[in-house]
């Protein structure tokens, strides 16, 4: 029932949403050279995603590559950068044509790199993810404070807002995450967390809604054992960005056509079903009244600010 009076605004997407997740992997360093003009320079801000050995990698690279080349007729260089704000950097000096970031990351450099747009939005089931915080039904903890002392995980799925929830909760009450719970796991996936919050082996995870939901269907005996205690408001998913300067109006289209209309392609939903999204989102139009509320409420992390001052 708890599942059902969520907010039908919230949703789920793999943090870095496909595009991101095979984005990071097998990539090298922007080395400064000009793109030849039939060739797209894509650049992402790190290692978002989970770890995939060196068969899945290069068959997801390649099934992107692929799909970039049928949607828009030109070919593909990826380019992990050092972090987001490289990317940024790199972007508006017009070494980079197109970026994707983490929600939380395109909240922070668009708002020191206004030129950096947004082209599309990584999506599984809802357009925007909500974090569900969830323990066994017999513990006795009723919201995210009294989670102090207990043990808690956070998957390894690439769904960075996670951890920047629980971080933004600790810190509201005084700690850090790593003092705040006696001790943090992080399981390769959703299905294991659970399991081991209804067996006893942790007590508490945290989920994404999408994911969630999925395990009700997949296991509902299992799930009436869990109750969530805390979930946070929708947050913003992976954004696939651009600017002006570095992507010509029609490629732009091209591009951006191609991501929404993925899932109408036997390609297309190859590279979705991979990571687990059910397509891309045009930008909607209460998209800039959720970056204010993500920067308001998740502003850049002072340690970071100062390292980049």
């Amino acid at each position: 029932m708890w599942l059902r009076n969520a907010s039908r605004g919230g949703g789920g997407a793999l943090l870095a949403g496909a595009l991101t997740t095979l984005l990071i992997i097998s990539a090298a360093a922007v080395d400064g050279r000009q793109p030849p003009a039939a060739t797209l320079q894509i650049g992402t801000s790190g290692a978002l995603g989970p770890t995939m050995d060196s068969t899945k990698e290069k068959a997801a690279l390649e099934t992107l590559k692929g799909f970039i080349k049928d949607e828009t007729g030109m070919t593909a260089e990826i380019h992990k950068q050092k972090d987001w704000r490289d990317l940024a950097d790199n972007m508006v000096k017009g070494k980079l044509q197109v970026g994707v970031f983490q929600g939380e990351e395109y909240a922070w450099a668009s708002q020191k790199h206004p030129e950096i747009k947004p082209l599309a939005m990584a999506v599984n089931g809802y357009r925007y993810p909500v974090v569900y915080v969830v323990t066994n039904r017999s513990n006795p903890a009723k919201d995210f404070a009294t989670l102090k002392g207990q043990t808690l995980s956070i998957t390894d799925t690439g769904q960075a807002f996670l951890r920047l929830f629980v971080e933004r909760q600790c810190e509201a009450l005084g700690k850090n995450a790593s003092a705040f719970f006696s001790k943090i796991t992080s399981p390769g996936n959703v299905e294991d967390a659970l399991d081991d919050v209804v067996d006893g082996v942790v007590q508490a995870t945290v989920v994404d809604r999408a994911a969630l939901e999925a395990y009700k269907k997949r296991k509902p005996a299992r799930f009436t054992k869990l109750k969530p205690i805390a979930h946070s408001e929708p947050l913003l998913p992976g954004i696939v960005a651009y600017t002006d300067k570095s992507l010509d109006e029609t490629t732009r289209r091209r591009f951006e056509q191609g991501l929404i209309n993925a899932n109408r392609s036997e390609k297309g939903r190859m590279m979705l079903a991979l990571f687990h999204l059910t397509g891309f989102s045009a930008i909607p139009s209460d998209f800039p009244k959720m970056l204010a509320r993500m920067r308001r409420d998740y502003p850049e992390p002072r340690a970071t600010a100062k390292r980049g001052s």
